[in-house]
């Protein structure tokens, strides 16, 4: 049973495209995501490569400054792609995806324009982005039947070496 007052966050930049109708719904949408990939349990880059690699709809024809949203899709996926060390999505380099005019996120232009990354720069948008990934170290999950395969052989390999070491007392004792 889903409770009705249940905040359903975008999973994938698929979906906060889906959610959104105005410029200002595509940034909530958007900050949902990122506290989705944030907290939500995506550490590993194959997870998060599942939650970049399917292509959003264009938002241009949907709502005024739709054509920035398009951009910043584009550039945020291509720019987590870089920082997690994973494939860019094959979306990211749609031409359409690119703003016509210059936009800034702040009054801050000559700032911007300095510390930009390449892959918003590219798109004509001139903003600091929030890497929102970070890859949990440590070796991946495997399922309890490869764990308890792993423990067989372990515990074979060390009944074999204690087995070894018994017949070479045994050999020197009777020497």
């Amino acid at each position: 049973m889903s409770h009705p007052n249940k905040i359903e966050r975008p999973e994938t930049l698929k979906d906060v495209a889906d959610q959104s109708d105005t410029l200002q719904a595509f940034g909530m949408n958007l900050r949902d995501w990122q506290h989705t990939i944030q907290r939500g349990g995506v550490h590993s880059r194959a997870a998060l490569q599942q939650r970049l690699t399917e292509p959003p709809p264009r938002l241009a024809d949907r709502f005024a400054e739709g054509e920035i949203a398009d951009a910043y899709l584009a550039a945020y996926a291509e720019w987590l792609a870089d920082q997690a060390g994973i494939p860019r999505p094959d979306w990211c380099t749609d031409l359409q995806r690119v703003a016509t005019d210059p936009w800034f996120a702040t009054p801050l232009r000559g700032h911007l324009i300095a510390v930009t990354p390449a892959s918003f720069r590219q798109r004509n948008l001139f903003t600091v982005p929030e890497n929102v990934f970070t890859s949990k170290p440590g070796r991946p999950r495997c399922s309890a039947d490869h764990k308890h395969k792993k423990a067989r052989l372990r515990q074979k390999a060390y009944r074999d070496r204690v087995r070894i070491l018994l017949a070479k007392a045994r050999s020197e004792a009777n020497a």
